[in-house]
């Protein structure tokens, strides 16, 4: 029978492996015979494969990871973020979201597109919170083109006013960090059609995580939002089946799009079409 999803043997890199949507993803693409380099700054309890310490806020040691990482690298899969300014305990400022979210997140994954072959592939977790980008693109263009981690971070900190100005909602720094992704996912994303490699992103509506609690927190008022009418939340399977079809070979002709993974969320929250 012929393997569709073709992972058998494929080398494999998933950040935010320890938990939520990266866990399930690692769980997965192991099941499916890959090999899996799993990162994230905390151990899995449950080791899929080779485990590599990472912190995305970090420059030096998103630098020491890819240093561990090997030589070539099939797919990487950059599930690892957090939820605001609080996560898990700990008060972030609105740059550590950002940053992690989606300074750090980039740098491994630009540390890893030469090691990708032809036919290589790339799936980012981005966020129906950020699923306004069209409107802001133009603003979002010259912050997601920068030319690396130190220079990312210092344009944030010339223009976060404006950056920031009159944007609707509440957890803001989150879902700039969102829109920021997805509009690097697609400008890159054509970039990287002239070397056959594959860039997409999932966007996940409300889904059931370990982080679910600390968006509460950040955005309170949203609790709930973010759910169509079938009136429950995503699993953290859910979103990992997404993204393994989207580096799949199933998926082969497929690059630069925003996969919102939202049971129809998005057809009445963003197109209001009911």
């Amino acid at each position: 029978m012929t393997d569709l999803l073709n992972y058998t043997g494929k080398i494999v890199v998933v950040t935010g492996a320890a938990s939520g949507m990266g866990k399930a993803t690692a769980e997965l693409l192991a099941g499916q015979g890959a090999t899996v380099y799993a990162l994230d700054i905390n151990e899995p309890k449950e080791p899929v494969g080779t485990f590599v310490k990472i912190n995305l806020g970090d420059r030096i040691s998103i630098d020491e990871a890819l240093a561990a990482l090997p030589a070539k690298v099939d797919a990487v899969f950059s599930c690892a973020g957090i939820a605001g300014e609080i996560y898990s305990g700990r008060n972030f400022s609105e740059l550590d979201v950002l940053t992690i979210n989606f300074i750090g997140g980039r740098h491994l994954i630009e540390g890893l597109i030469p090691r990708l072959p032809q036919g290589g592939a790339v799936a980012v977790i981005a966020s129906t919170g950020g699923m306004r980008w069209q409107q802001r693109a133009e603003k979002l263009l010259p912050f997601v083109t920068t030319a690396g981690f130190e220079e990312a971070q210092q344009w944030f900190k010339e223009n976060r006013d404006e950056l920031f100005a009159d944007f609707p909602g509440v957890n803001v720094p989150y879902m700039v960090s969102k829109e920021a992704l997805i509009v690097w996912m697609k400008h890159r994303a054509y970039q990287l059609s002239s070397q056959g490699i594959r860039l997409n992103a999932v966007s996940p509506a409300s889904t059931a995580t370990p982080m679910s609690d600390d968006f509460t927190l950040n955005a309170a008022g949203l609790k709930g939002s973010h759910i169509s009418l079938i009136g429950a939340q995503a699993t953290s399977e859910d979103q990992a089946k997404a993204l393994v079809f989207l580096n799949s070979d199933l998926a082969s002709y497929v690059s630069g799009q925003d996969l919102q993974v939202d049971y129809a969320f998005t057809v009445k929250g963003l197109h209001g079409l009911v």
